[in-house]
């Protein structure tokens, strides 16, 4: 029983090899390079992207055939839209070409004019921006640190029910926070998390206070803060702002 088994393995491999062999010949045949492409699906919850932005890449690449497509050309060019965040082309049996897009979805804006994506990259939306995303601003080449402590301030702010609206870093390295419907707090260059926890105490010191008097709470002290108000009669009802 075991001898036969063995010559059944060795009829079997040259057997195997012969139809592998066909197959990659008959895919080679100038012929079959040229076949169409017979259907092109495109997968992805897609909101911005337009059909027509699609179809004007898409369509050209089809002339290749199925056999010859670039696919990874085509998943590149695919990314090269505004609101494309990766693309995977890949060909599907028999005949068919599957496109997977992940678009961008926006967290904030970034300046004047483009958005800040969940992985923290800048793009152009190419249109017009929503304006009630948090507003985040800084020097070229901190999106992604912006975007990461814009995450941290706003999970501890909305433990008390604060959000965030507008988050800038100057040039000197110095932050400024601006809550919605609430006062600004300025935390300066140093010593950032320290001072942050010493505005949320301040926060708390003040919740018996009209949140919307406070102009901004300055935190640039060694061991306290200071408040300025909007009216300047209610810093005299209130005997002024606290300071270290």
């Amino acid at each position: 029983m075991r001898r036969t088994r063995k010559r059944r393995r060795r009829i079997a491999s040259p057997i195997l090899a012969g139809l592998i062999l066909c197959t990659v010949a008959a895919f080679s045949l100038p012929g079959l390079n040229r076949v169409p492409i017979r259907t092109v699906q495109i997968h992805g919850e897609i909101h911005h992207v337009t059909r027509d932005e699609l179809q004007e890449l898409v369509v050209p690449f089809t002339s290749w055939g199925w056999l010859r497509l670039p696919a990874e050309r085509l998943s590149r060019r695919l990314e090269e839209l505004n609101w494309v965040a990766s693309a995977r082309v890949r060909r599907e049996w028999p005949l068919d070409v599957s496109i997977v897009i992940t678009e961008r979805r926006p967290i904030a804006r970034w300046g004047p004019d483009a958005l800040l994506d969940e992985s923290g990259e800048a793009f152009d939306p190419g249109g017009p921006i929503n304006r009630t995303l948090p507003l985040l601003q800084g020097p070229e080449g901190t999106e992604k640190e912006m975007l990461d402590r814009y995450r941290a301030f706003s999970a501890r702010l909305g433990a008390r029910s604060l959000a965030l609206d507008e988050l800038r870093l100057d040039p000197r390295g110095a932050w400024r926070l601006d809550l919605r419907d609430g006062p600004q707090l300025r935390l300066g260059a140093d010593s950032i998390d320290l001072r942050f926890e010493r505005a949320l105490s301040a926060l708390d010191e003040l919740a018996g206070e009209r949140e919307t008097e406070i102009a901004y709470l300055d935190l640039r002290y060694p061991n306290g803060f200071a408040v300025a108000w909007r009216n300047p009669n209610a810093a005299a009802r209130k005997q002024g702002g606290r300071s270290p």
